[in-house]
């Protein structure tokens, strides 16, 4: 009897955390406007990166890149990334990350949502959640001086992870290269 028990439980345990593996799925979209203005803006790369964790026996992830996938906002300002439903087990989840840019100017952010003080890491929805609810609108801020672009260019966060083909993100390259050309930099 206790050996049932503890069969059903293993099995219960596994499908959740398969359910729970499955993050990417999509379709991503939103629409990105100036901060100030509220206009659209056209011409925002947007770059989604899919990696593959594994847990290991120990407690410790390994991650490997799976795709990528660019768009960029048309003249409404909007963008969308297709479907990517991959394969997971109870030891693998496919996590997505979202890299967005916009030569001059800043980190995009949710416009529809009030903005906290204190941000806790844990109550706030992932770039996934955000870009898969309805109507999704993103604000970037607009950069007004040479020192504000580059210290915003010099901070981490947008950069493309080394492990990312160069043929998976061209229109990002192209939009980070008109930014270095700007701030004085060589292309990359």
């Amino acid at each position: 009897m206790a050996t049932r028990w503890v069969v059903g439980l293993l099995f219960a345990l596994a499908v959740v955390m398969r359910a729970a593996a499955v993050e990417a799925a999509g379709p991503w979209r939103a629409t990105i406007v100036d901060a100030e203005t509220r206009q659209p803006l056209e011409g925002v790369v947007v770059l989604a990166l899919f990696t593959k964790c594994t847990a290991g026996w120990s407690g410790d992830y390994s991650c490997e890149y799976v795709d990528a996938e660019e768009a960029a906002t048309g003249r409404d300002g909007r963008f969308e990334i297709s479907p990517h439903p991959l394969p997971s087990s109870w030891r693998t989840e496919i996590r997505s990350e979202f890299l967005i840019f916009m030569p001059g100017y800043g980190r995009a952010r949710p416009a529809n949502r009030p903005r906290r003080v204190d941000p806790d890491p844990d109550q706030s929805p992932t770039w996934s959640e955000i870009l898969q609810a309805k109507d999704a609108l993103l604000e970037m801020p607009p950069l007004e001086t040479w020192a504000a672009r580059r210290d915003y260019y010099n901070f981490p966060g947008h950069t493309v992870p080394g492990r990312v083909p160069r043929d998976r993100w061209r229109r990002y390259r192209e939009a980070e290269n008109v930014e270095r050309q700007y701030l004085g930099l060589p292309p990359l």
